[in-house]
């Protein structure tokens, strides 16, 4: 279906108002014809036709020109004004309005855009409804969408418009306007553009119109509400507007989401404060805002340089996520201005991942983005995974770094996944890590300027305290990890569960599970809090770690809990051999190391105070001030360590005893556990992870259809 204005035939009517119709334009050469002929054309006739041109670049004035001396010809009781700018406004279409307001002397006025078009009857309608009631300062209808060549695409704007799904705008209405401000405008802009209203001509309205220069999007919401505060709206459910949208790339599309974002809030915050508005209605402006992709903190206001950080998705429980969030805070507190752009899976809304990453992590200073679009100019970018490395390459910020925590490569089996993984190593990004083996091995391995920054605890949690010790032993349970080696650590708690049944086993850092063939206490998923509390009532911690060390064994150091971990190359530079000891990585060589530790009470209290003293120079802050330091020197210009770093674990690694060997060959069941429970968390991580994998069979089953 096309719209057609020439062929609408419709009775004229009695003008008994003076209407002014104001024509703002730019650079819409195709369309400022029609668009002057819908003016003329309205059965409600007009009094005065005011065109302005805001410097096009095509040949708009020109057709201008002509076009009302048409007008003149044809319609000599209309008054024609043309008032073309010599230099362009820069966009303030609200200084266009009020430019044409100031020659407008109709009783009511029509902005008309000049791309868009409307049905002749139009005027007519609206006259109708603010004749009858003069209180009424505001009228608008409802739209059909046309696209360039006057395609219908969509009958009405209320799929836009009504967020409420309320119906509001199904019939004909007139509504008292601060009722209609507090109920319906304070959360969502319903009127979708301009063309739609006519105006009753007041003196206030163009000292709003100025008030609204501040605004570069959400200007025409505020100026509605100002309008508003002081009579009546009246509606028309009947889509007498055209209004038309355009490719990408036209004027009316192409805006600064971020720009808009914070303007949104400002038009909110000022209806919600003026109004008093209750629960209900602060819940729906804060709809409005969920869908736009991002949330700003007001905390986030530095100027040392602008920082944008692109993190995988994640779920609870995920210490990485709060490593880069930790440190987040602290360059927000140091002076730079940090946005995250979290990876979106089925289009998240911000808010949405903002109140996830409060809920697990706690506070949180930062601006949160969904999806690695970017809104801003940023001096560095960060990369915190190795899918967020390329992206972070293609940028053009001066300072492009790499935050790696875990030599990800490992985490795939040999193959596509691997090498690409391996290959975010040689992107051309300064590196930092976490620790001092990834540092080296950046380094010597991919030759990347590298810093680092130590495994460091939070004293003020992770500490010891008064509680009486048991014979137990503490695991960090995540079978969802495969470097967290789950198969060889329960089997060696097995082993040491049949050498020492009296001990008691701890699982813990994920959702709880059905063990079986092993007698536990599951704990799930832990607070910090807790955390430390379990470890000063165990007599050992285990850890499996694979890749990089974890944060885990320095936490269990700090509280004073002796750590058994794997005799790997990647514990060998960080971890001291007098608070830790290092287990070839076969369930009996640990189940050893488990055992002579439960068995030598003298040995776990020396490891014990050994641990403590490592980590008492280790505050939170020192590692922040580490990470500081290296970007500071970054954006100094400051060339990164190259040299190759020493081990610092000297000790041999623990090997499997016969005693603890014989137990293993005597064991013949497996341990075995079930799925987890379904938390809400998990259900989400399952739906969105099962729609995305869905959406890639179907991708894949069309590839191999065509194909074949």
């Amino acid at each position: 279906m096309k719209v057609n204005i020439y062929t609408q035939k419709h009775r004229a009517k009695k003008a008994n108002k003076k209407i002014s119709v104001i024509i703002p334009n730019y650079n819409y050469e195709d369309f400022i014809e029609e668009r002057i002929d819908s003016v003329v054309r309205q059965t409600y006739p007009i009094a005065e036709l005011i065109v302005l041109d805001d410097a096009s670049k095509d040949n708009s004035q020109e057709v201008i020109r002509r076009k009302l001396k048409e007008v003149n010809k044809k319609y000599p009781k209309i008054k024609t004004i043309f008032i073309p700018n010599e230099v362009n406004s820069g966009g303030c279409v609200f200084a266009q309005w009020q430019k044409g307001l100031k020659s407008a002397t109709g009783d009511y006025f029509w902005i008309a855009e000049a791309d868009d078009s409307c049905d002749s009857r139009f005027l007519e309608t609206a006259m109708e409804k603010m004749e009858k009631d003069e209180d009424i300062r505001l009228f608008f209808s409802d739209s059909y969408r046309i696209d360039q060549n006057n395609k219908v695409w969509s009958r009405t704007c209320t799929d836009w418009a009504d967020m409420w799904k309320c119906g509001h705008w199904s019939n004909d209405y007139v509504a008292n306007g601060k009722e209609e401000i507090v109920n319906y405008l304070s959360g969502q802009i319903y009127i979708m553009n301009v063309s739609c209203v006519v105006w009753k001509n007041e003196k206030r309205c163009l000292g709003i119109f100025k008030e609204a220069e501040k605004y570069k999007i959400a200007g025409d919401w505020y100026i509605y509400s100002r309008i508003m505060e002081e009579g009546k709206i009246a509606y028309s459910a009947k889509p007498y507007n055209y209004y038309r949208k355009h490719n990408k790339g036209s004027a009316s599309t192409v805006i600064n989401r971020l720009v808009e974002y914070e303007e949104v809030i400002a038009v909110q915050d000022r209806m919600k404060d003026k109004y008093h508005l209750n629960k209900e209605q602060i819940k729906w402006q804060m709809v409005r805002r969920n869908g736009m992709g991002f949330t700003t903190n007001e905390k986030n206001k530095g100027d040392k340089g602008k920082i944008a950080w692109l993190v995988p998705w994640f779920a609870e429980g995920s210490g990485g996520h709060r490593t880069i969030l930790q440190n987040v805070n602290r360059l927000i507190d140091y002076g730079y201005k940090c946005d995250i752009y979290v990876e979106s899976l089925s289009n998240e809304p911000a808010t949405a991942i903002y109140d996830r990453l409060v809920a697990f992590y706690g506070e949180f200073k930062g601006d949160v983005f969904s999806g690695f679009d970017m809104v801003r100019e940023y001096d560095m970018v960060i990369a915190t995974g190795w899918n967020t490395a390329e992206p972070v390459s293609r940028t053009s910020a001066k300072h492009k770094v790499y935050f790696i925590q875990d030599f990800e490569p490992w985490f795939f089996s040999m193959g596509g996944k691997y090498m690409t993984a391996e290959y975010s190593y040689s992107l051309g990004l300064k590196g930092v890590t976490i620790g001092k083996w990834l540092s080296n091995k950046m380094r010597t391995e991919y030759n990347m300027p590298t810093g680092c920054f130590d495994f460091c605890a939070d004293l003020d949690t992770y500490h010891s305290i008064d509680t009486k010790k048991e014979n137990a032993l503490c695991l960090i349970f995540q079978p969802g990890k495969p470097r967290r080696a789950d198969t060889i650590a329960l089997r060696a708690l097995q082993i040491v569960q049949k050498l020492r049944p009296d001990t008691k086993i701890y699982l813990y850092g994920s959702a709880k599970r059905n063990i079986k063939n092993l007698k536990v206490e599951h704990l799930g998923t832990i607070t910090p809090q807790k955390c430390n509390e379990l470890y000063n009532k165990c007599s050992v911690g285990v850890c499996m770690s694979a890749s990089n060390p974890s944060r885990i064994p320095f936490e269990m150091m700090a509280a004073g809990l002796p750590v058994v971990e794997l005799y790997k190359e990647n514990n060998l530079y960080d971890l001291p051999d007098d608070a830790c000891m290092l287990a070839t990585p076969s369930p009996a060589a640990i189940a050893t190391a488990i055992i002579k530790l439960l068995d030598d009470k003298k040995l776990r209290e020396k490891m014990s105070k050994a641990g403590q003293k490592f980590m008492k120079d280790r505050p939170l802050e020192k590692g922040y001030q580490q990470f500081l330091k290296f970007i500071d020197d970054e954006f100094a210009n400051k060339k990164h360590d190259t040299a190759k770093i020493p081990k610092v674990y000297k000790s041999s690694p623990v090997t499997a005893s016969e005693e603890a060997t014989k137990a293993d060959l005597a064991i013949k069941e497996k341990v075995s556990y079930g799925a987890p429970k379904v938390t809400g968390e998990i259900k989400q991580w399952i739906g969105r992870r099962g729609i995305n994998k869905a959406k890639r069979l179907v991708k894949k089953t069309i590839r191999f259809i065509r194909e074949a």
